[in-house]
């Protein structure tokens, strides 16, 4: 991707993450981008092809936080490394976390990342789910749906993170990734 695509998306994410769906603009975005309102439209069709391609990008800078988790690791190990690799990823990459897990707007793009980029927006979960199965197969866990048990890691990881990125925690970052990583080991130890 060129820099000056990059640029673009980086623009429309923080533009649309500050002022919402309401005010999310083309011009806005290509004046942020510092290039003419009409050239923004040589590499995105519209508004929705741009929030896509954003979206697109967030799902793939998470994949591959997932994918450095050590597949010849444990599977206790690996789900634990999955999790914290999942916080990493939304404290490191908080703007496209926000905008993928906690925009309580609905968007223009998101109906097209579910029809065309459905590949890369399954593919976090199917890595979670994967590494449940192999848990299981391997008599660590005691959970028996692979399915409901990523699902679940899932959300209960996904409410704390939503919490403390609201503000909601009372606690520095150090202490909540300590409390995160204590809450996720207690979890994954139960399933």
């Amino acid at each position: 991707m060129t820099g000056v695509k990059d640029k673009i998306l980086l623009c429309a994410r923080d533009l649309f993450l500050a002022e919402g769906m309401s005010h999310f603009s083309m011009r806005k975005v290509a004046t942020c981008a510092g290039i003419s309102a009409t050239a923004i439209y040589r590499h995105f069709a519209d508004k929705e092809a741009l929030l896509f391609h954003v979206l697109l990008k967030g799902f793939r800078i998470f994949a591959r936080y997932l994918q450095r988790v050590d597949e010849a690791s444990p599977p206790p190990l690996q789900l634990q490394a999955t999790v914290m690799q999942y916080l990493d990823f939304a404290l490191r990459e908080q703007a496209y976390y926000e905008m993928m897990f906690l925009s309580s707007e609905q968007m223009t793009g998101l109906k097209r990342l579910t029809d065309e980029g459905n590949d890369e927006m399954q593919q976090t979960f199917e890595l979670l789910q994967q590494r449940v199965q192999r848990a299981i197969d391997g008599g660590h866990i005691s959970a028996t749906d692979a399915h409901r048990a990523a699902f679940g890691i899932w959300a209960y990881a996904h409410g704390q993170i939503a919490l403390f990125i609201a503000g909601r925690t009372g606690m520095n970052r150090k202490a909540f990734v300590e409390v995160y990583r204590g809450l996720m080991s207690d979890y994954l130890q139960r399933l």
